[in-house]
């Protein structure tokens, strides 16, 4: 759903002179706050274009995107600051803003609008699209916005821990509450920090645990739970769930492996759903994973390959009503090419089915990020 921003006719005029500004403007300052006072500057771009075999879907055809995600992040002392800003002809949004305090060499507190550390996917890749070896993120890893079926942006209070485990492995721990979207105009809102809101937000909890192999190391695995409760203020929404409001319970687990030439990420979700009229209370429950393959090649390419799952998915009333699009299983291979310093070209081909239709994909992105 886009940004209330779009719904203004010069709406897409003024967020791609931001993106020109964004490239110009900040590459320049980066410098200055790199060496001055702690801060740093990174602004991930990103060139995107798809064509779908199905009419059912939209867009129908040609989809060019051009869109901005600037990173600053501040250091202090033990204060902490960390805010992210995306750009995109239909949205503007900031999507993390985040005060924090070091309270020990690997122990922090955020208060702010964080990403929730429940999701095993955009706890590693976040907005940048350059940080992620493949175009799309898998399904259930999609952000409220675009038609998630689970709260990514929670507004409240984080904490993260890290700590030696062994003689060379690691543990870390992750925890977070606040305050869960609500479900208004046929999706999940998060709650805005510069623009008006509907109220009427409820709790949301999450966190992660993961065991590192070593501590420095990039493999990882571990375990995840998240509750969150949804406020639907979409009558239409409400009227076909039989609900006002839907309890989320979030139950999975990953793995990450990086040998050699060779990376592994695959997560399982198990999620359970209330669905409360106030009167009755109806409880469902589905599953949805995925497992995504890298191998780097000569020529700085990179082959890869995802393949996405759902159990029982067809089958919620959540998942039916909410949000029709949801792939129930999707099948990709891609190609990315480090065509030069912090830079990417990236051909991406997909077989999805949907609760609608079934369609096959095919996108092109150029990505990179400066400075």
């Amino acid at each position: 759903m886009p940004h209330p921003i779009a719904s203004h006719p010069r709406a897409g005029v003024v967020a791609l002179v931001a993106v020109v500004a964004t490239l110009v403007i900040l590459p320049a300052r980066a410098d200055e706050h790199q060496h001055g006072n702690g801060s740093d500057w990174l602004v991930f771009v990103t060139g995107d274009a798809r064509v779908h075999s199905s009419s059912d879907l939209a867009p129908q055809s040609n989809y060019d995107y051009l869109s901005a995600d600037v990173l600053y992040s501040h250091s202090d002392g033990r204060f902490r600051m960390l805010a992210e800003t995306y750009v995109a002809p239909d949205e503007l949004d900031v999507e993390r803003l985040q005060m924090g305090w070091e309270f020990g060499e690997n122990t922090l507190a955020w208060i702010g609008r964080f990403h929730q550390p429940s999701s095993a996917w955009n706890t590693e890749h976040h907005h940048g699209q350059y940080l992620q070896t493949a175009i799309t993120r898998p399904n259930i890893e999609h952000w409220e916005d675009e038609g998630g079926l689970v709260p990514q942006h929670i507004t409240g209070a984080l904490l993260e821990t890290r700590g030696a485990l062994g003689d060379k492995g690691g543990l870390t721990l992750a925890a977070g509450g606040g305050a869960a979207p609500v479900i208004v105009d046929g999706a999940m809102r998060p709650l805005g920090l510069f623009r008006p809101n509907v109220g009427g937000y409820r709790p949301s909890w999450s966190a992660r645990v993961s065991f590192l192999p070593e501590l420095l190391g990039d493999e990882s695995m571990g375990l995840v739970l998240a509750h969150h409760e949804l406020n639907v203020r979409d009558p239409t929404v409400a009227a076909l769930l039989s609900a006002n409001d839907v309890e989320l319970d979030v139950v999975g687990a990953f793995v990450k492996l990086d040998r050699r030439n060779w990376r592994l990420q695959a997560t399982w979700y198990d999620i359970g759903v209330a669905l409360d009229s106030g009167q009755q209370t109806r409880h469902e429950r589905f599953g949805a994973g995925y497992l995504q393959v890298e191998r780097s090649l000569p020529h700085a390419l990179t082959a890869y390959g995802r393949v996405e799952s759902s159990d029982n998915a067809g089958n919620s009333t959540y998942v039916t009503f909410q949000r029709r699009e949801f792939e129930l299983r999707r099948g990709l291979v891609g190609l990315r090419w480090d065509l030069a310093r912090s830079q990417a070209l990236t051909l991406e081909a997909t077989h999805a089915t949907t609760l609608a239709v079934p369609f096959n994909e095919l996108r092109l992105q150029w990505s990179g990020v400066l400075p």
